[in-house]
């Protein structure tokens, strides 16, 4: 092993080659000489001597920050860029810090804490429990793999003034993350993100005590829960029950994760009798190993296809999967109702509509609709959500930034007696306020009812939703993943966004585009006649959504809150004159969002 006067040299020769920006070798001297790191020092040399500079600089050019779902990252052994046992200590101790300040010192603190089966995800978990009882918390541990909603519901049932989740949701293998939840059960937002941040970053600089786990569960600082919050939790989502139909059988996949401890659990719970949790895929197993591309992201119709084969050779009526930590879901449904035929699945807005609409419906019809009902989406969510609830007298909020803590924050901002449902684009979906998280346990079940339904009345989902774009105009949408990985790649992102708010596109898909609404300067500039810029209020974030001559017509585009990626999200339009203009109206639909497409792309291509 070299020693440390090597390792400062060999530092200073990569910086000087370019191997390392400056910001890394810093932030790794600052490793090799500070007493807070000096249990990790050996690791540290072990990966210079290997001279491993891509990943050093990648792991130490930057502070992990908390995004749309808090700390989530690579894993590596060593760094501040990544997932560790010292970035996980750092994010446990900063949330203690920040608990400590808001309550006194003198005042009793609890946390619950709960992770799923990614790698390293037990022991992360146990270390943020062993930190906290150090800084005189009462926590709760799950001992056993659970989802991210059972942990927004255990937050708000045990009466906890914070929670933390260990997932990194769908991301691939080599990820975690640190998903940090409020005393409501949802996930912080300003002003305490940055408080705890601070926290964090004064953490950063010290040691961090641990209490050893057999003292704390000895002392009842550290206290095992499970199968009592378990019922609970489904008994929750049960109770959000909307119909009675349960004549369907169902292949579920939990794709690896959890989610057959609460989605599974749930839609037996509710009376759903013919589940056929799918074999391959039902081992939780942080490799994701028969999945492809072991990215278990349900929005990614490849990643349903072993279920849908498994449906289509038992004949079932309907596929489910839930994400690693079962907060979100796919499906796939037979186009024609027919199981030995043709299968599709759906994206995230199509079933956000049609449980919005479902629900809607069924809570009219037991005379339950109120006028101060309402349904939140987000800002790069179809606005085909708008008119469905317009249409049952009901109010939409849509105007919130990505991440479900917006919602949460609006439900308790609103009043959660009005709220009926919320849902993002990424297949997150909830219904009640048991929990303030998405649910793939709730929107699986509401999902399964609709189907169920559907079949009783002798019609597929597919012409169920098609009856609704009759009612209200065809509405597709598209989106554009770009991922850029490393220093070099945030470096491409922020270009990208740059460009766009300098010189974006001046037309896409034949439109004109009229009018950029910057969500981070808060202004809407106008981009046909220099019109003087107009105030736009909050949200605040790093979104920019651009708007053409058409209605219903539009692109937003944003740096994702928790992986390397820029997304552009496309929104397209067309009415509906009756049942026999439908298929002319989404193949409008579909031409000028592969317009859009090619559009973008082509003006992406100028900045790579």
């Amino acid at each position: 092993m070299i020693t440390v006067d090597v390792a400062l040299a060999r530092i200073d020769e990569a910086e000087k080659g370019d191997g390392l920006s400056a910001t890394a070798a810093a932030g790794i001297r600052r490793w090799l000489d500070e007493p807070p790191f000096a249990r990790y020092r050996e690791t540290l040399l072990g990966e210079i001597e290997a001279g491993r500079w891509k990943q050093l600089d990648d792991a130490f050019y930057a502070v992990l920050e908390f995004g749309t779902g808090g700390r989530r990252g690579t894993m590596y052994p060593v760094g501040t860029n990544v997932l560790n046992e010292r970035t996980m200590a750092e994010s446990a101790r900063g949330l203690a810090d920040y608990v400590l300040e808001k309550k006194g010192a003198g005042a009793a603190r609890s946390c619950v804490i709960a992770r799923d089966t990614r790698h390293n995800s037990p022991e992360f978990a146990e270390l943020c429990a062993r930190v906290l009882a150090a800084a005189g918390f009462k926590v709760f541990l799950f001992a056993e793999a659970r989802s991210t909603p059972l942990l927004s519901f255990a937050t708000r049932h045990l009466k906890c003034d914070a929670g933390i989740m260990i997932t990194a949701s769908h991301n691939a293998p080599s990820d975690n993350g640190f998903k940090c939840y409020n005393d409501a059960g949802g996930q912080v937002v300003p002003p305490d993100d940055a408080g705890i941040i601070a926290c964090v970053k004064a953490a950063s600089d010290r040691d961090i005590p641990e209490k050893p786990m057999a003292d704390a569960l000895a002392d009842g600082s550290i206290v095992h829960v499970g199968a009592e919050v378990d019922d609970a939790y489904v008994a929750a989502a049960v109770g959000e029950s909307v119909a009675h139909a349960r004549g369907i059988s169902i292949v579920y996949t939990p794709l690896h994760g959890v989610g057959e401890t609460s989605v599974a659990a749930a839609l037996r719970a509710d009376g759903f009798l013919d589940v056929n949790v799918l074999a391959s895929q039902r081992t939780q197993d942080g490799d994701f190993p028969n999945v492809p591309g072991h990215v278990s992201n349900p929005e990614y119709p490849a990643v349903l296809q072993a279920a849908i084969d498994e449906a289509r050779k038992t004949r079932a009526d309907l596929v489910l999967a839930s994400d690693p930590d079962a907060d979100r879901i796919g499906v796939g449904l037979p186009v024609k109702g027919d199981p030995a035929g043709e299968w599709t699945t759906l994206d995230g807005n199509q079933i956000g509509v049609l449980l919005a609409a479902f629900v809607m419906k069924q809570t009219a019809d037991r005379g339950r609709l109120r006028p101060d009902h309402y349904v939140l989406t987000t800002l790069v969510s179809t606005a085909m959500a708008r008119a469905l609830a317009r249409r049952e007298g009901i109010r939409t909020e849509d105007d919130l930034l990505v991440g479900f803590k917006w919602i949460a924050q609006r439900i308790d901002r609103e009043g959660p007696a009005g709220f009926l449902l919320g849902f993002e684009e990424s297949h997150g979906y909830l219904k009640g306020t048991y929990a303030r998280d998405k649910d793939a346990a709730v929107a699986a079940m509401l999902f399964a009812e609709l189907a169920a339904t559907c079949k009783d009345r002798r019609q597929t989902v597919l012409e169920y939703l098609d009856d609704l774009y009759i009612d209200v105009g065809h509405y597709g949408q598209l989106l554009i993943n770009k991922t850029y990985k490393g220093r070099e790649g945030l470096g491409t992102i922020r270009a990208i966004m740059a460009k766009l708010r300098a010189n974006p596109p001046r037309a896409v898909a034949g439109l004109a585009v009229t009018q950029a609404h910057d969500y981070k300067t808060h202004e809407i500039r106008d981009l046909t006649g220099g019109a003087a810029p107009q105030p736009l209020p909050e949200p605040s974030g790093d979104m920019l959504i651009f708007h053409t001559e058409r209605e219903g017509v539009r692109f937003a585009a944003r740096p994702s809150g928790t992986e390397p990626k820029i997304k552009f999200y496309l929104f397209a339009r067309s009415a509906v004159a009756g049942p026999d203009a439908l298929a002319a109206a989404k193949a409008k639909t579909s031409g000028v969002l592969d317009q859009m497409t090619a559009d973008i792309e082509k003006y992406l291509e100028e900045v790579d």
